[in-house]
């Protein structure tokens, strides 16, 4: 039976906006900080910010490297029902963040003449120079943010990296305006608006993460060399995404400066800055999920993670037509919002084309990331961060304003191969093709996942459902008894002590060899009936506990969630069973 999926979907949905308007406020720093400069300064300036982004985007790696590798491991240990292990592995990101920033802005600003020369041209390198020396300074605040903008996304607190990330950019534009237009600081003005603002929601963020009634607490723990690896592993999706952007944009200039037509790299510095902008819907969308896949499929329910997936498609859809369509309407306006004179039409349409399959190939890179096909995340993450986007700039460099097809030729390309790829590795690892899951447990009829009215009649059709259940794959009577109790004791106290206006309540119960696990999900306050079960009014909670060979409860994802482990007892098949 399929899950009905509607709290896990509720739960997208509800994280969805908060978490695209998070990444629009990391990624608008950028996009302001080149309009503002190109409106004062002029094309030199908005290109010397274009030039030096490899740079910022290397911090942005190593911020991801880390938060989102550990934040995937903790995911896991949450949905593994160990949440003490999910503790400890925020400390060593921590630890490992904090070292890792010191060590790179070090390096950075002790080769900062040589590295703004590399990346710039005659004509810009004071400005680069300038604007890299600060921003390297300010360094550590950019990669140690990273740390809780992923760990308040496993908490559920979206909102509250939401309300860090708008005061971010609020405070950034007030400062470009004044350190550029009334202090008439240059560009380094517009460095240190981003790095004073990228601080501010540092701080902001550490405490709406650190606070009472949370998970997570502000430590530090030495890593050990396993979780390093581990780290690594889940984390080099994100960090390689900053990384090949990085390569992309120093490679794409220096094509479009030798073989495209003159001003080209205007161009590319104005659609570079949009196409930042637009990462809050291509990185916002799956963003919004890592912690809920990763908890999904630690607990094996892969119905539920393929019913995430469509749901993550379907609203990136949805977003990027939109966002498609009002950059085509604008097209015409938006160089001159930068202060460039190139025109931009064709390069900010074209790009706009290639947008919908550009989210598409996000949401698999990010969804393959999380359910442990790393190298098929990666190899999405090659083609479109940076090789088939460099390939095909250089294809179509003497094609004019035609150039600018490399987007969507890129994109094509990526889908192409990922489709292909996923198809033959699901074949050759007997798993789905496509999602590359191991759907055993569901195809064996060993799995029931449903949602269950919250209230005192659903409780009973529950039981009934899972009473049946278990009957059909020859549990004892005993073992039938313990699982259905479980399940309508639970449903009972949850709709009686956190009512819910509308909505459901998430039931699977799966089985294995030698135990039967049953997990419930529910949305409401933060509420655990395992800790009261010795009060009077809890008989039913204590015959409950007295059944389990053990409990887990954990708040995850801004719900509660209760496991219930209990041994099973087959029986046997001598005949008797009709």
């Amino acid at each position: 039976m399929k899950s009905e999926f509607s709290l896990i979907r509720k739960l997208y949905l509800g994280a969805l906006l908060p978490n695209v308007i998070a990444v629009l406020g990391g990624t608008i720093n950028v996009f302001f900080d080149g309009l503002l400069v190109g409106r004062r300064l002029g094309d030199a300036g908005l290109e010397a910010v274009n030039q030096t982004l490899p740079v910022y985007l290397v911090l942005c790696a190593v911020g991801s490297l880390i938060a989102s590798g550990a934040a995937q491991l903790s995911a896991l240990a949450f949905g593994s029902d160990d949440k003490r292990e999910g503790k400890r592995v925020f400390g060593c990101a921590m630890t490992l963040a904090l070292i890792a920033a010191a060590a790179v802005c070090a390096v950075g600003l002790a080769a900062a003449r040589p590295l703004a020369r590399l990346l710039s041209t005659e004509e810009t390198y004071a400005y680069a120079l300038t604007y890299l020396r600060v921003t390297l300074f300010c360094g550590i605040f950019k990669v140690m943010l990273y740390v809780p903008y992923f760990y308040l996304r496993l908490e559920g607190r979206n909102k509250r990296s939401m309300t860090a990330m708008l005061c971010m950019t609020a405070l950034n534009i007030a400062l470009d305006y004044l350190l550029l237009f009334v202090f008439d600081c240059g560009v380094a003005g517009a460095a240190w608006a981003s790095g004073i603002a990228t601080a501010a929601a540092c701080l902001m963020s550490f405490l709406f993460l650190c606070s009472r009634g949370g998970n997570f607490s502000f430590s530090f723990a030495l890593p050990k060399r396993r979780d390093i690896g581990a780290v690594c592993r889940f984390g080099a999706m994100m960090a390689l995404n900053n990384v090949l952007s990085a390569v992309k944009i120093f490679a794409v200039n220096k094509i479009l400066a030798r073989f495209s037509y003159a001003g080209a790299t205007a161009v590319f510095a104005v659609v570079n800055n949009i196409s930042e902008f637009s990462i809050c819907v291509q990185n916002g969308v799956p963003q919004a999920s890592g912690a809920m896949t990763g908890i999904l499929y630690a607990e094996k329910d892969m119905p539920s993670v393929r019913g995430l997936l469509k749901t993550q498609l379907a609203a990136g859809t949805a977003l990027s037509l939109l966002l498609a369509a009002a950059m085509c309407a604008l097209s015409g306006k938006i160089g001159g919002w930068f202060g460039s004179a190139a025109d931009v039409r064709a390069a900010v349409c074209l790009f706009a084309v290639g947008l919908l399959p550009a989210t598409c190939n996000n949401i698999m890179c990010y969804y393959y990331n999380a359910t442990g096909s790393v190298l098929m995340s990666n190899v999405i993450n090659v083609s479109r961060g940076c090789l088939a986007v460099v390939l095909f700039c250089f294809a179509f460099s003497g094609f004019g304003q035609w150039v600018w097809l490399f987007y969507l030729a890129a994109e094509l390309f990526t889908a192409a191969l990922f489709l292909l790829a996923g198809c033959a590795a699901g074949r050759r690892r007997g798993r789905q093709p496509f999602y590359l899951l191991d759907a055993g447990a569901e195809s064996e009829g060993r799995s029931l996942a449903f949602s269950a009215e919250r209230t005192p009649e659903g409780s009973s059709e529950a039981s009934i459902r899972v009473n049946g259940f278990c009957e059909e794959n020859g549990l004892s009577p005993k073992t039938t008894m313990a699982v259905s109790l479980s399940v309508e004791e639970m449903l009972t106290v949850l709709a009686e002590k956190v009512p819910l206006r509308a909505g459901k309540t998430d039931v699977r119960v799966r089985i294995s060899e030698d135990e039967v696990i049953v997990r419930i999900r529910s949305g409401g306050r933060r509420y655990n009936p395992i800790a009261l079960a010795q009060e009077e009014e809890y008989l039913g909670m204590r015959l409950l506990l007295g059944l389990a060979e053990r409990t887990e409860y954990q708040s995850a994802l801004g719900v509660n969630t209760f496991v219930i482990f209990l041994r099973t007892q087959a029986v046997p098949h001598s005949g008797e069973r009709s």
